[in-house]
């Protein structure tokens, strides 16, 4: 430890947690200028023979990190890698290059170069984070194909030192999974959030990850030692030694947690007094099911269907979708799977709009989207139905507004069944159910509930809607609060009216998979509860150090509450109460 450096204190946003203790590290990737200049007809074959070479030589480096993670057994991580030689084979990326080759008669390097300029240029006009995410996978891809095309060592961070903090201005999911625990022990960070890709792979490897610190006037390589504190957000520079201490106390507790949550994976998601809750998965690629299964889930509780078309430029066959959706029910081995129909308009798959929009949140995105566009619409569900004669299959239809969309929805699916049926095609029983994502579903869950047979609350959406505010601005953070009054209220009327109805309410937003709200979520009548998949062995330890009785009990102490702040001190309390070992977040 440098003694003559003061210690340094960075305030950053928490995203994966944990602690670390290391030498911090710069990582930098160098931008270079692309040299363009023009090819004769002899050099034509041989420069696409070049591209294809190292398009080629870019596949294999990716399919090799990617078997790693498998053998990891971080099969998240492997899915957003498989993303990534997805778009490796998009035609825009392969056949589009190589025709433009020869018809610019440019070498590669430019050419790729203008390709990948373009897909900022679309990409740029998408707000979500996770299109932002998509074009980080091209950057990456960039990075991997121009290392080849220039003969150049690419820079990774598979070659740092051990115990070594990443300091970077944004990390791709490659350059996440590329780092080797022992390795890269902490990511810190000036852009990227907790959805980005580069997120997920560091979560499901366990890594400690900080960001939003500016790295701007900050030399991590005058500092011999550096903390990250993921739990909290926190960085510290050059810690003192009673700093430092008690940061190594820290980190052993957390190693101690963590092995007794493998100890728990196969139990029952019970709470002690013998309530079961469902605890499922949200999912976006069938790669992720081995997870769903090594992890102990009763099945899944989201599948994210339009993940399937996001790299393409048209919505896939009714075929090409069947399959996806046959492949995947046979891989949950007799559990049950729920499809959400395609969530895109708006802000996502804007290419296969006409139209662009001034407020996507509020346009023509997800049912209005979809019943609008009904020959997409009837396509995707003919091909759940067909899916579900393999398997126990449910249809949700998300961002549902008014009961006139459901209805029509549920319409559209009996018009698919009889043509199905006329045509000699078999499928099997599905239930159908709604997204609860905005106030309007909320206030009429009676109404919905009497047509559905499930119900399922995106927790993201609705408290952005409740609340006004615009979940990706980071300015607004402060605002974004699941805690607010307004959001408890909201699921409690919607349980009320479903559980009028008898039928079952789930989560499938992010407080589902925070701990420190599954009481008062078992306490509000909620049925199941639906994460990511490296969130269940966490979720399913605070179900079962709970009690159904006090879980009740706390929920009736919060709905008296009459500030965020209040109930988010109230859940804090209770979850040191009932998990006083778990030092995530017990600070």
């Amino acid at each position: 430890m440098n003694n003559d450096s003061k210690e340094v204190r960075l305030q950053g946003t928490p995203i994966c947690r944990g602690v670390s203790i290391g030498k911090p590290i710069l990582f930098l990737p160098a931008e270079e200028t692309v040299p363009e200049f023009n090819l004769n007809d002899e050099s034509l074959e041989a420069e696409i023979d070049r591209f294809r070479k190292a398009m080629r030589l870019s596949r294999k480096e990716l399919e090799t990190l990617q078997k790693s993670l498998y053998t990891e057994d971080l099969h998240e991580s492997a899915t957003i890698l498989e993303s990534q030689l997805q778009m490796m084979q998009d035609p825009m990326l392969t056949t589009h290059i190589e025709h433009a080759i020869l018809s610019t008669r440019k070498n590669a390097e430019s050419v790729f170069q203008n390709q990948v300029d373009q897909y900022k240029i679309k990409f740029d006009t998408i707000k979500d984070p996770f299109f932002q995410d998509r074009f980080r996978d091209v950057q990456d891809i960039s990075r991997r194909v121009m290392g080849y095309l220039r003969a150049k060592q690419r820079l990774s961070l598979a070659s740092i030192s051990p115990d070594s903090i990443v300091f970077a201005k944004e990390l791709t999911a490659a350059d996440t999974a590329e780092a080797n625990n022992a390795a890269a022990s902490a990511l810190v960070t000036e852009y990227g959030g907790p959805a980005s890709h580069a997120a997920i792979v560091a979560k499901s490897k366990g890594t400690p990850y900080v960001s939003s610190i500016p790295l701007e006037g900050i030399d991590p390589s005058a500092h011999s030692l550096a903390i990250v504190d993921g739990r909290t957000g926190e960085v510290i520079l050059s810690p003192n030694l009673d700093t430092l201490r008690h940061y190594q106390h820290i980190r052993s507790q957390l190693q101690d947690h963590l092995d007794k949550l493998e100890d728990i994976k196969n139990l029952r998601p019970e709470t002690f007094d013998g309530y079961t809750v469902r605890l499922s998965a949200n999912i976006e690629m069938a790669s992720e099911l081995e997870s769903l299964h090594i992890h102990g889930g009763n099945g899944v509780g989201l599948f994210r269907s339009e993940f399937i078309c996001l790299s393409q430029d048209s919505f896939p066959s009714e075929e090409e979708q069947f399959a996806i959706y046959k492949e995947l029910v046979e891989k949950m081995r007799g559990l049950p799977i729920v499809i959400r129909t395609f969530d895109v308009g708006g802000d996502k798959c804007l290419s296969m709009q006409q139209n662009k929009e001034t407020n996507p949140f509020l346009g023509c995105r997800a049912i209005r989207f979809l019943l609008k566009e009904k020959n997409i619409f009837k396509s995707q569900l003919r091909a759940v139905l067909r899916a579900s004669a393999f398997g126990d299959v449910s249809i949700m239809f998300p961002m549902i507004s008014t009961l006139s969309e459901l209805l029509e929805a549920k319409e559209i699916i009996s018009e698919a069944q009889k043509e199905l049926k006329s045509e000699g095609k078999k499928y099997g029983y599905v239930r159908i159910g709604c997204m609860i994502e905005v106030p309007s579903a909320a206030i009429i869950a009676d109404l919905l509930a009497k047509e559905c047979d499930f119900l399922s609350i995106g927790t993201n959406d609705l408290v952005q809607y409740a609340l006004a505010v615009d979940r990706s601005n980071h300015e607004m953070s402060s605002l974004y609060t699941p805690t607010h009054p307004s959001v408890l209220r909201l699921i409690k009327l919607i349980v009320h009216e479903a559980t009028h109805q008898g039928i079952p309410v789930a989560i499938c937003g992010e407080v589902a998979a925070d701990p420190r709200f599954t009481p008062l979520l078992l306490g509000l009548g909620v049925h199941e509860l639906s994460v990511a998949t490296r969130y269940l062995p966490a979720v399913k330890q605070a179900i079962r150090n709970t009690s159904i009785v006090e879980a009740s009990r706390l929920a009736e102490q919060a709905l008296m509450l009459t500030t965020a702040s209040d109930i988010q001190a109230l859940l804090t309390q209770e979850y040191k109460h009932n998990s006083p070992d778990d030092c995530f977040y017990n600070y």
